[in-house]
Formats: structure tokens, sequence, C-alpha cells
């Protein structure tokens, strides 16, 4: 039976936005994801966005996708995660992470990483926990990266790997975020 480890900061840093956990004890494929995939995909989006294209190359984000559970607080995040290890995981590897962007919101996400090809049943099995712990959470899946792709190319669900930019407008402020998600710039406020 397989079980999730948690990133060791989530013991000793509680303000932590976002928690990763995998079923690795040393976070792997996380480590993998997020250097080998994530850092050069945002990077990418930021380096076409400043040579001005308006169709842009998706690479990964357009076959990345996130299974989704809204639930209420940190606890349920982590009834959910310990619901889905005992029912679901098996010798699976997954990976995810929870908590939120913003820490003023009502919510917090379950975020779980998903091969194409299993979306529709993890996104299943996700719900099927979400539900144990809260029966009015929100379950379901849409490509990686959306938060940052969503106000600028549109519907998630209509992105071909060639996406003209729908909404000039947000550049500016889409690249700052960029900026400073990469630890470019500091954060102003």
């Amino acid at each position: 039976m397989g079980k999730f480890y948690f990133d060791r900061r989530y013991y000793t840093e509680k303000a932590l936005k976002w928690v990763s956990f995998e079923s690795d004890p040393h976070l792997a494929a996380t480590k993998q994801a997020i250097y080998g995939t994530c850092v050069p995909c945002i990077t990418s989006l930021y380096d076409q966005l400043r040579e001005g294209k308006r169709v842009l190359r998706l690479g990964p984000a357009g076959t990345c996708w996130k299974v989704v559970a809204v639930v209420k607080d940190e606890e349920e995040c982590l009834g959910l995660i310990g619901e889905f290890e005992t029912r679901f995981l098996g010798e699976r590897r997954l990976r995810g992470r929870f908590g939120s962007g913003d820490p003023d919101r009502a919510t917090r996400v379950v975020v779980f990483n998903a091969p194409e090809k299993e979306k529709e049943r993890l996104c299943e099995e996700v719900a099927i926990c979400a539900r144990h712990v809260n029966p009015g959470s929100e379950v379901g899946f849409h490509r990686g990266c959306m938060e940052l792709h969503q106000e600028l190319l549109g519907d998630w669900r209509e992105w071909k790997e060639l996406q003209p930019v729908k909404n000039v407008a947000v550049i500016p402020a889409l690249m700052t975020r960029i900026k400073q998600m990469l630890f470019w710039e500091k954060e102003s406020g």
C-alpha cells in the first residue's frame, strides 16, 4: 500500500501558501516537474510575451492536467489526501499540492497532477474522497497553468498547441506576475 509524503517545510514553515505531496518520500517527481518542466514552460511563456508574439506555443502547458478539489480549509485538504491514500493510491505514483495562492481566500484546494489518460478516473476518485470529507466540495479537472493562461488565451477547453492571444491587455500584468512567480522581481505591496 502506497503512502503520500509532504514537503518537509510544511512542518516548520506554517506560512507556506502551497504544500507539495507525493508518493515518493524524496518528492523526486515534484522536483523534476518544477525544474524540468514548469519553470522552463513558464519562462517560455514569458519569453514569447516579451518578444511580442500574438500566437503562443503552449508546449507542456497544453498537455499538463490537474484534478482540483475545492474544500473548506487545510484540515479538509489533509482529510481528502488521507482518504485518497487509503482508498485509491495503492502502488500508483502520484503527486500534487494543497493550499491557496491567496491566503485571504475562504477556501483551499487540493491539486493532483494527472496524466492525460488518467484524468477522468483520477477526477472520479478524488470526487469520492472529497465528498467523504465535505459533501459540498467541488471537484473537476483542467489544463495545467490555467491560472496563467486563461485570461490571456480564453477557455482552456479550446486551447491548441499554437494558440492565439485573445486578450492583449493582460500581458503587462501577466509578465509582472510571472517575474514574481519565478522570483525575478520582488512582490510589491
